[in-house]
Parts: C-alpha cells; structure tokens; sequence
C-alpha cells in the first residue's frame, strides 16, 4: 500500500475540503491507508498537522489497528501526550470490496469541553461546601431561636417571681404604716397613763422607729424592683426582637439552600450536556 493510493483513498481525499464543510466545529480530517500511513488531510484554517502526509501514525490506544484490522468504525479518544491536546473521534474503515483499504478519522479537539467539565465540576464542589456551611448556619440560627426562647420564658418567670416580690414588699410596707400608727395610739395611752406608761411609751417609741424604718426600707426594696421589672421588659423586648431576627433569617437562608440547589442540579445538566458534546 505504500507505493500506489488506493483509488477509493484518493477519492475520499479529493472530497475532504467539502466533506469537512458539513461540520461547524473545527475537526480534522485525515486519511489512513491500510498500513496507517497518513495520505491525506483537511484541517481547520490556522491549525498545522501533527503529521505530515507520508508519517505512520502510531495510536497507544489501538483503536486505529483495531479499525484496520475489524473493518468496524470505532469511537476513540487521544490523550494530550500524543497531539499536544485531547482530541475525540470517529474512526471509518474505508473498503475495497471486502478488503480494507484505509481509514478516514475524523477528529476534533475536546480542551475546551475538559476544561469547562473540570470548571462545572469545581462550581458545584464549591456550591456544595456554601450548601454544608450554610446548613450549619442554619442549625446555630435554630439553637439560637431555641435558647432565645427558654431565655424568654426564663425572663417571664423572673419578671413573675419580680412582681410576686413587689406584692410581698406592698404587704410589709402595709403593715409598718399600720405599725407606726398602732405604736403612735400606743405613745398616746401611754401618756395618758402618766408616770405608769412611761415604760410603756418607750417600748412605743421603739416600735414607731422599727415601722419607719421597715416603711423606708420596703419602699427602697420596691423602687429597687420596679427598676429590675423595667430592666427585665428591656431584656424580654430585645430576646423577641432577636428572635424574630432568627426567624427571618432562617426564612432567608431557606430561600438561598432553595436557590443552591437549583444552581447545583443547574451545573450538573451543564456538565453532562458538556459530556455528551
């Protein structure tokens, strides 16, 4: 076969600049005889050959052999290290009656079509870590929401036990103005007594000074409670404000796992549309 083309080679090889016109990506065309030297070729504009016409071409997969050998087209797939890029293929025996006479490849380069895999595929790698930190965000916000409202409840019961307080406080306060009036009768008998209630009026006296100060200290323990009642309200306030913060953003970052997923099952079309390309 080295010597003289065979007839249905040459034809193949004068129609490869029209056959090559049926295809809109750039592909390369060439023309094997049986031997698998290369005797033709048509290549995109721009692009030099490999081979020159008259080279073996030696396939590590033996895909070509295999087509030679067969007489059956075969899909075949170069790695980088034997033309400088990824090329993917069609092998085609061309016959002679029931010899092989050669093979016509057509091949294009698959670069691209790799880098936008490997891109799609870190796209949704990185998609699905936002996707995991996201998730444990959203569990903080929920043990957040939960401790905000035991926290809430807890300053409920405060401001309960604060106010049950200020009720004991009015009691006392009750009792020392009811104290001090019973020790001011007392302070009156006994002066009516003379010198018998003078010992009297002194045990009087005692009792009026322990209801004013009884009196004084209950009204500085209410104030002091009253201002914890409105401390607390500021506090009970503020955990329900944070929680319906939570509870928006919790809504928010719903809506975005929403949107993530969509953008990952997105990448993941996209990346076997490439595949199948």
């Amino acid at each position: 076969m080295n010597g003289q083309m065979d007839p249905q080679l040459e034809k193949i090889i004068d129609a490869l600049p029209v056959i090559r016109q049926l295809f809109k990506q750039d592909v390369y065309l060439t023309v094997m005889d049986a031997d698998g030297i290369v005797r033709g070729y048509s290549i995109p504009d721009g692009k030099r050959p490999q081979m020159k016409v008259g080279d073996a071409f030696h396939d590590p997969t033996g895909a070509l052999g295999e087509v030679l050998r067969t007489g059956k087209a075969k899909h075949n797939r170069l790695p980088k290290e034997v033309m400088g890029e990824i090329f993917e293929g069609e092998l085609v025996p061309v016959m002679n009656g029931s010899a092989v006479a050669g093979c016509i490849i057509c091949t294009y380069s698959v670069d691209v079509k790799e880098k936008m895999t490997v891109i799609t595929s870190q796209f949704r790698e990185k998609v699905n870590n936002i996707q995991g930190s996201l998730e444990k965000l959203l569990g903080g916000i929920e043990d957040l929401s939960s401790l905000l409202a035991n926290m809430d409840q807890i300053a409920g019961n405060v401001e309960s036990d604060v106010h049950n307080a200020v009720e004991v406080v009015n009691k006392i306060n009750g009792n020392a103005s009811r104290s001090n009036i019973l020790a001011l009768n007392a302070s009156i008998e006994a002066a009516r007594s003379g010198e018998y209630g003078r010992g009297f009026a002194v045990v009087a006296g005692e009792m009026g000074k322990l209801a004013n100060d009884s009196g004084k200290s209950s009204s500085e323990i209410k104030d002091t409670l009253n201002k914890i009642m409105e401390h607390l309200s500021v506090i009970i306030s503020s955990i329900k404000d944070v929680g319906t913060f939570a509870k928006v953003y919790n809504g928010n970052i719903t809506t975005i796992q929403s949107i993530l997923n969509e953008t990952i099952e997105l990448a993941g079309e996209l990346e076997e549309d490439i595949q199948k390309r």
